[in-house]
């Protein structure tokens, strides 16, 4: 392995890393948007209700609308974190192939020894 090809490496897993940020990045921020439109939503009709029973009702379903929201939140970060994991791994088993020890460690083979013949005293 050169320091050429180790150099791709690492601006691969920088170039997954900075799209996973990306992508994490571009879902909060819609989840944000789409959580601050439901609370706008909400406060704009808790004037509009005739009876508590209307008011809880509509408290619920706001409650609901949002923990929704929440919840598709946390599957598409999930998603995307996932993605990111199995694309490192990927990288880092090629990686892991491509390792070339030889340049380490003397590899040369062993000289080759005859039995060992012990010399009785006389």
């Amino acid at each position: 392995m050169t320091r050429q090809t180790t150099f791709e490496e690492v601006r691969k897993a920088q170039e997954i890393l900075a799209d996973t940020f990306e992508k994490t990045t571009r879902t909060q921020l819609a989840s944000v948007e789409k959580l601050l439109e439901l609370n706008r939503k909400s406060l704009a009709e808790a004037g509009d209700f005739s009876n508590p029973a209307e008011f809880f009702s509509r408290q619920a379903s706001a409650f609901k609308e949002y923990a929704e929201q929440v919840n598709k939140q946390f599957e598409e970060l999930a998603g995307i974190g996932n993605e990111s994991r199995e694309q490192l791994t990927e990288l880092s088993q090629e990686f892991a192939r491509n390792l070339d020890f030889s340049s380490l460690f003397n590899f040369e083979p062993a000289p080759a020894r005859g039995k060992k013949t012990t010399a009785k005293a006389a």
